[in-house]
């Protein structure tokens, strides 16, 4: 039995139902069927809401006017996100007791609205953070990791179980586990996503993100509960330039089936009608490597400095001290260092560019780590939206690119993803 099927494109199961042809219940009722069938090997899930889900979808299926892309459409939501009535466990024995969740976070609450049927909880690394890994397993090849922290995300989409996930990124734990699962990712710009009921853990960094089969069907997800203003719900049509970025730490690491299969993509961009250059980093993304790391200690130490260290990981509560002992002076430095090298990195590039990377130095390593996130950790401190592409498969394992733009440039990257050409190559 494969454990990897197509959920489905988002513009076709919502023609489906907006024109009658597909429901919602039925859709709902095809997610639990898949659940059932490979979820006790991926081990993606952690609460299914099959009652809830079927009475939601059978009153979506009722209204006569469908509220938009989303309607009808099945999600699936890390845990680390509050969905009530449920715990938000954050795979932490700190919080196994807590009690369930009395509101929707505010996300929650958009995407109802707009007709997203919350399907249940997936699993996470412990607060979101590198480790300890959870049970999730990488549907095309069960022993290796799926990536983290939203493991469980990338997987129950890659294992066909949902069509749509909402994780979050600190590091580089929506687009990582999206190469790693062979799906699509949209991380909207750092600090763009508002509201509460959200586990923190490095407050300048922490981000909602979305997964898909594709890039464009997360962007689909993420413009549910972006804020308007960010353009994702009617983006302008772009034709952009495709900038593949070197660096010597890209150079470095990355492997050759990745940078093949990377290669070949910034190829058929080209061949597809789009300008391609190559340029080199205006700044070092291992020095942003660096700072990333100090303001995420700083944070973290900051955030949970009263967390009882012996429940937690001991990785996590050595890193919690590590963060406190960080001086503020030392901490704002390296605030104002991180806004320095965007304003230079930024600076380097046009406005209509998107900047092409591997997302990660290789395919899905084996399972007990999640996984290198060295090149999209400098992307996420750079501050704006980011995108995971599949780039074919190495070995018969996905491998999975980054495709960047500035802060802000939100719309302009999503209006990429929608465009006619995106939706031929399938992106």
């Amino acid at each position: 039995m494969s454990h990897v099927r197509d959920p489905g494109r988002i513009r076709d199961l919502s023609a489906a139902i907006a024109s009658g042809a597909l429901t919602a219940e039925a859709l709902v009722r095809r997610c639990l069927d898949r659940i059932a069938e490979v979820d006790g090997a991926v081990q993606a899930w952690i609460d299914v809401l099959a009652g809830e889900a079927l009475i939601q979808a059978r009153a979506l299926d009722a209204e006569p006017v469908k509220r938009g892309p989303l309607h009808g459409i099945p999600i699936a939501v890390k845990d680390v996100i509050d969905v009530r009535g449920l715990q938000t466990r954050a795979f932490s024995p700190s919080r196994a007791a807590i009690a369930p969740a009395s509101a929707d976070a505010t996300a929650i609450a958009h995407l109802r609205a707009a007709g997203a049927i919350i399907l249940g909880k997936v699993h996470t690394t412990e607060y979101a953070y590198f480790s300890p890994a959870p049970p999730t397993r990488n549907p095309w090849d069960l022993t290796r990791t799926p990536g983290g922290s939203s493991a469980g995300s990338g997987a129950a989409v890659a294992s066909g179980a949902v069509p749509l996930a909402l994780g979050t990124q600190t590091a580089g734990s929506v687009n990582r586990p999206a190469a790693y699962t062979g799906t699509g990712a949209f991380k909207p710009s750092t600090l763009s996503i508002g509201g509460v009921g959200i586990v923190p853990l490095a407050p300048s960094f922490d981000t909602l993100g979305a997964f898909g089969q594709t890039a464009q069907d997360a962007a689909w997800l993420a413009a549910g509960y972006a804020a308007d203003h960010l353009g994702l719900r009617r983006p302008p049509s772009v034709t952009p330039r495709i900038v593949v970025l070197q660096d010597p730490m890209i150079a470095r690491l990355v492997q050759p089936g990745t940078a093949a299969r990377v290669e070949a993509l910034a190829r058929g961009l080209e061949a597809a009608g789009l300008p391609l250059a190559t340029a080199a980093a205006p700044v070092s993304l291992e020095g942003i490597l660096a700072t990333h790391r100090q303001v995420l200690l700083a944070e973290a130490g900051r955030t949970y400095a009263t967390l009882p260290r012996h429940q937690v990981s001991p990785r996590l509560a050595a890193d919690i001290d590590s963060g406190l002992a960080i001086p503020d002076p030392v901490y704002h430095a390296a605030l104002r260092e991180l806004a320095r090298a965007r304003a230079a990195f930024w600076a380097g590039f046009s406005p209509t560019d998107l900047l092409l990377l591997p997302a990660a130095p290789d395919v899905a390593p084996a399972d007990g780590t999640t996984g290198d996130p060295s090149f999209v950790i400098p992307m996420t401190a750079l501050g704006g939206p980011i995108a995971t592409l599949r780039a074919g498969l190495d070995g018969g394992l996905p491998v999975g690119a980054l495709l960047c733009a500035a802060p802000g440039a939100d719309a302009r990257l999503a209006g990429f993803l929608f465009s006619e050409l995106a939706t031929e190559l399938d992106l």
